[in-house]
């Protein structure tokens, strides 16, 4: 399944419930020589109005502010611990630039991450900032991985309650949903914690 309809069937899956992350503003201190930043920043559901404070450290922005949102949410959402950047890349418009020297031309990002099962995934943003647009694809990366993780605890609830019911044809089709979510990752540890509270 390709990532587009992947991502449409947790749309689907969520529904209202689907987080949409935004970082609109971020406080940066970077020391260059010594390839250190540390960044704080506020995440944004836009859906929930819902805000986690970020704090990272790393040897530049896109590595701090991945380790920093890694550190925030992975205890919640331990699939982000099973993925890992494989081709970061930068490209200017430059007839899209309004100044002469052009220093102002769109800047296209490509991040792409891979998962714990070797299949990779593209996330892409554009805009004058190359800053602005470094943060939005790993905030889409980890956005994605968030609610691909969401969407398989909530099938596998469905399932549980189809057996509950009763209801093998509504257990087959949403055991058909899982294994293809269950492409985005591993989410071995979430659904035995889910297991754990329901017995409890």
């Amino acid at each position: 399944m390709e990532q587009a309809e992947l991502e449409r069937m947790v749309h689907e899956v969520l529904g209202a419930d689907y987080k949409d992350y935004v970082v609109s503003q971020y406080q940066l201190v970077e020391d260059m020589r010594e390839n250190c930043a540390r960044l704080e920043c506020i995440l944004l559901d836009t859906h929930s109005g819902e805000t986690s404070e970020i704090k990272g450290l790393g040897v530049g922005l896109v590595d701090a502010l991945f380790k920093g949102l890694k550190r925030s949410l992975s205890a919640e959402y331990p699939s982000l611990n099973r993925i890992h950047f494989v081709d970061f890349s930068v490209a200017g418009d430059f007839r899209s630039a309004n100044s002469e020297d052009g220093s102002d031309a769109l800047g296209h990002v490509r991040l792409v991450v891979e998962n714990s099962s070797g299949r990779e995934f593209v996330f892409e943003a554009e805009s004058h900032s190359v800053s602005a647009s470094s943060c939005d694809v790993v905030v889409m990366c980890v956005e994605h991985f968030v609610n691909a993780e969401l969407a398989v605890l909530r099938i596998f609830e469905w399932i549980t309650e189809a057996k509950q019911r009763q209801r093998p044809d509504l257990v087959e089709q949403y055991t058909r949903r899982l294994s293809e979510l269950m492409q985005n990752a591993t989410y071995s540890e979430s659904i035995e914690r889910m297991r754990i509270r329901a017995m409890s």
